[in-house]
């Protein structure tokens, strides 16, 4: 979202083919490339580090990322991958959300447009956003001023418990290794009263490696009911599943 990617911040999603590399490293979260998959076919530990492989993440994603920090490109994005109306779509997907504490994180925060489209819609919202690419930080701080970013690979977060209503994540978790989902569904879980998340609509577990960037795939459906309290809320469009996700209380 962001013509945009996110990793943990890894962030980063594919769409379409009709737009060439990188502009495909974007939201929304459905892929229609053919990928090339992982010698087994399954999910495998990576061959790198931990450390390694989000180290790669970071440069690639600062080096190689041409976001336009301009969110009616990333309307545009998303309805040239089939959303109807993606503002809309996007807004209602909040409305179980109750916000007492008047805080949301977004977790692979981009330029920060998401974050702004979201508070925008909601009274008095604090704005937090964290993402691994300290060169879409720096342009946030300097474009929204009023919100608070921070550089970071998101393994930790920074924030005490439930420190928010909400936390949102698109197009992320593909980009977390298999082995390191545990812990991050315990940070998010930790942080946040909910989770909205939008991902690929995929039903495999299957590594797919796509122009030197690897995703790690799921059945996402399953895998969040199963890190997650319980699913408040869940649609399919244009190849993606968009969750509102009631956390754990105790993690």
């Amino acid at each position: 979202m962001r013509i945009y990617p996110t990793l943990p911040l890894l962030l980063l999603n594919v769409c379409t083919a009709l737009k060439p590399a990188p502009y495909f490293l974007t939201r929304p979260a459905a892929i229609n490339l053919p990928l090339k998959m992982s010698s087994s076919g399954s999910p495998s530990s990576s061959s790198s580090s931990k450390d390694d492989y989000y180290a790669n993440i970071k440069t690639k994603w600062a080096e190689g990322y041409p976001s336009s920090g301009k969110i009616n490109d990333t309307w545009a994005f998303y309805k040239e991958c089939g959303y109807a109306d993606p503002q809309a779509t996007l807004r209602s997907m909040l409305e179980p959300v109750d916000f007492t504490k008047k805080r949301i994180l977004d977790y692979g925060c981009d330029k920060g447009e998401m974050l702004d489209f979201f508070c925008s819609g909601i009274d008095g919202v604090e704005g937090h956003g964290i993402d691994i690419n300290d060169r879409a930080i720096k342009f946030a701080k300097q474009k929204y001023p009023t919100y608070a970013f921070q550089a970071g690979d998101g393994m930790k977060i920074p924030y005490p418990d439930k420190h928010f209503d909400v936390v949102v994540l698109i197009s992320t978790i593909k980009h977390i290794r298999y082995e390191d989902r545990a812990a991050v569904y315990a940070e998010l879980n930790r942080v946040a009263n909910y989770a909205f998340i939008i991902e690929a609509d995929k039903t495999e577990q299957k590594q797919q490696d796509l122009y030197g960037w690897t995703f790690y795939n799921s059945n996402f459906g399953k895998e969040f009911e199963e890190n997650f309290a319980r699913p408040v809320k869940v649609v399919r469009e244009a190849g993606d599943i968009l969750g509102i996700y009631e956390c754990k209380k105790y993690v």
